[in-house]
Formats: structure tokens, sequence, C-alpha cells
């Protein structure tokens, strides 16, 4: 079968279904876009993953992407509805004397970008959060960061799109196969269903991107997955209410690795806690990360030290019965940052993956910016920093 699409979406997780949803916001109605992932709709990294909204104050350039995503995110929730959504804040939390330290830093960032946080001292932590171990000395807390459930907002936004462009085509079960070429360009992307006869490719695929564009004879894309072990429990049995999270967290999941990811057996990974009420009453407990290739087994002794790590800063999780383990794997760019723009030695190919553990946060502004791009408009954000064309030799 072949048929004609004005722009294909590759990849049917949280960050393809946010550019559909905005490429179907901010183009015709008349403009085709077929969505195809190979298995179910945010059926890979986006059923697997934790739902955390974060503002990340690092450096303006950081806080601005995050920000906007987070609140585009609030924004979601009022015009679509239909997926959990819990504003709950986030608490980071000090234990030694050096995460202590981190905590005016912290605050600092916030405030240099014009945000506010709050530091807590060890009864004011408490208030916020009665769960917590007596003896933790302090913390930061921000109101602006939250939870949702990601396969529930990525049906949300495919649903949206379908619901503003009647052209949206939602193809689960899909797999492309290749991508044919006329001259420098694309001439049409061949799935195992059809070949469809189109210009313009997002490939959105996570961890999956680079071997989208290995289908162009292209230098290999510098993606690689990350894996990490989470657990949760049953319902209505978390002992907390607040997103918490170690505040060394930061220094360990947004910091380029010092690891060689393509050296899978050279990684002995690494956790730092990072807890999640869920809407059901139950908690999600990570996070652990580990360069293992695409191996998804579950690394029982890196998820025992994280559990017990979380038990330290919440003894009651002790009692909370997992109900499930299981690992996802992140897209990690090479540098640690997303790839959100052309692949510019190929026209009409675009490349929007490698966000790590910050594919839910920054799924919407993503989508914006790659459907901004697309339509000729200025981005909301500088996306010079994200960029592929760094990456092309």
């Amino acid at each position: 079968m072949s048929e004609t699409a004005d722009i294909v979406v590759i990849g049917g997780g949280i960050i393809g279904s946010s550019v559909a949803y905005y490429l179907a916001k901010l183009l015709g109605i008349s403009t085709r876009i077929v969505i195809c992932d190979r298995g179910p709709i945010a059926g890979a990294t986006s059923a697997s993953c934790m739902g955390h909204l974060m503002v990340t104050p690092d450096n303006a350039q950081e806080y601005a992407l995050t920000k906007t995503s987070v609140d585009l995110w609030r924004g979601l929730h009022e015009d679509l509805g239909g997926f959990d959504y819990n504003p709950t804040g986030a608490l980071y939390l000090a234990e030694t004397d050096e995460d202590q330290e981190m905590i005016p830093v912290l605050h600092k960032q916030f405030a240099d970008n014009g945000d506010q946080a709050d530091v807590l001292d060890q009864k004011q932590v408490r208030e916020i959060e009665p769960g917590l171990a007596d003896d933790i000395p302090g913390a930061l807390f921000y109101s602006g960061d939250g939870v949702v459930l990601p396969m529930l907002a990525a049906g949300a936004m495919l649903r949206g799109a379908q619901a503003r462009n009647p052209n949206v085509i939602v193809r689960a079960n899909c797999a492309v196969k290749g991508i044919e070429r006329d001259g420098d360009g694309i001439s049409a992307v061949v799935t195992e269903h059809s070949v469809i006869a189109t210009k313009t490719v997002v490939n959105a695929c996570g961890i999956w991107t680079p071997d989208i564009g290995d289908m162009l004879g292209q230098s290999r894309i510098p993606i690689y997955p990350r894996a990490g072990n989470l657990a949760i429990t049953g319902h209505h049995v978390s002992p907390i209410r607040t997103q918490l999270l170690e505040i060394s967290y930061l220094r360990f999941a947004h910091a380029t690795s010092g690891v060689d990811p393509t050296k899978t057996d050279a990684d002995s990974g690494g956790h730092a806690v990072n807890m999640q009420p869920q809407t059901n009453g139950g908690c999600l407990i990570g996070s652990t990360r580990q360069f293992r290739g695409r191996n998804k087994e579950v690394n029982r002794d890196l998820l025992r030290r994280s559990l017990q790590r979380a038990q330290r800063y919440v003894p009651g999780i002790a009692q909370a019965p997992i109900v499930r383990t299981w690992v996802g794997l992140r897209p990690y760019s090479i540098d640690n940052h997303p790839l959100i723009g052309p692949w510019d030695p190929v026209p009409g190919f675009w490349i929007a993956a490698g966000h790590e553990g910050l594919g839910i946060s920054m799924a919407p502004v993503t989508g914006l910016l790659i459907a901004q791009q697309i339509a000729g408009m200025t981005p909301s954000v500088n996306v010079a920093p994200y960029l592929p064309a760094r990456f092309v030799s």
C-alpha cells in the first residue's frame, strides 16, 4: 500500500506524541501527519520511567527550557485533561555536610532565575512531609515541580492532536523498515504495512533514534541507553505526599557521565533517591543509573541499595509492600543535552531525542520547539544549544 503524508513522526512515546500535538496545533488542518510506533503507543520508555516534572535552575538556558515545559504541562492538564497530573512540588533533601552546602547554592540558582524556593530547617521539613525521618537536617522546597503518568499523557496529547486536525493518523504496531532518499532529501518512509511518501520526518525514537538515523547512511547519532531500576508499592500505602529528591541527585543525574557509554561492562552503576507519590496512593521509587546496552534485567544489588537509601529518608517505606520492579532505558546523549532540531546533512530530517532522565519534563517544550521550527516560527526557547548540528562531523 502507498500513501502520502506531509510529516511522518517516528516514535509514539511521550516525545513523539508531543511533537504530533504541537504540529497539529501550529499547522493547518489540511496537514497530514502520520505517527508510527513499532509497538503500542507509549509502550516502551514512556511506560517504564518516572513521571517527574522537574525545573532545573543550573543556568538561565536550562531553566528556560525546563520551566517553559513544566508550565506547558499545567496548560495541557487544563486544556486536555485525561491524564494524571499531581503538582506535588519537590523537596531536595540534605543529609551530609556536603549536602547541606548545596542547599544555598540551589536556592541562589532559583533566585537568579527570578524564581522562588524555600530553605527549610529540620522542623519545617517535617511539617511539609511528615513521612520523613526525624533526623533529616534540612531541605529546599520548590513548589513548581510535579508528577504525571506518561502513558495517559501521551494518549491525551494524541487525542488532542486528532481533535485539532482530523488528518493526524496514529499507527501503533507499525515498525519503520527504511527511509527512501531523493537526492540529499527524503522521499518516503517504508513501514511494515505501507510506503508513506513524504519529505519531512521527525525521529523521536528515544534509545532507538540512532537506528533510524542509520537508515540514512549518516554518522551514528550519539545516543545510548542508560538503565534505571525502579520499584513501586501497592496502592494507598505511600508514606509520602511530596516528590523527594536527594540533593546529590543533581550531581548524579544531570552531570555528563564520566563513564564511556559504549563500554557497558565498565559501569558498576550508581543511585540517588527519587521518590514520587502516585495519585492512586502508591509510591514510585528510584533512581539508579547504569550503562549496559539494552539489557532490561533488574540489577538486584543496585535496586536493593536504592531501596535501602529510600528507607533511610522515609522509614515507613519499609512497611509498604513492593508490588513490582522493572528497568527502564533512558536515551542519554553523549553531552547530556537533548537533540531538538534538524539533522542538517539530510534536509527534512528532524531529531527530538536524547533527554536522558528529563524526557517527561521536557516533552511539551520539545514538541513545541520542533513544531515551531518546522512551521518557520521563532522558537519560544533558544534552541541553539540543542541543535543536532553539534554532532555533524
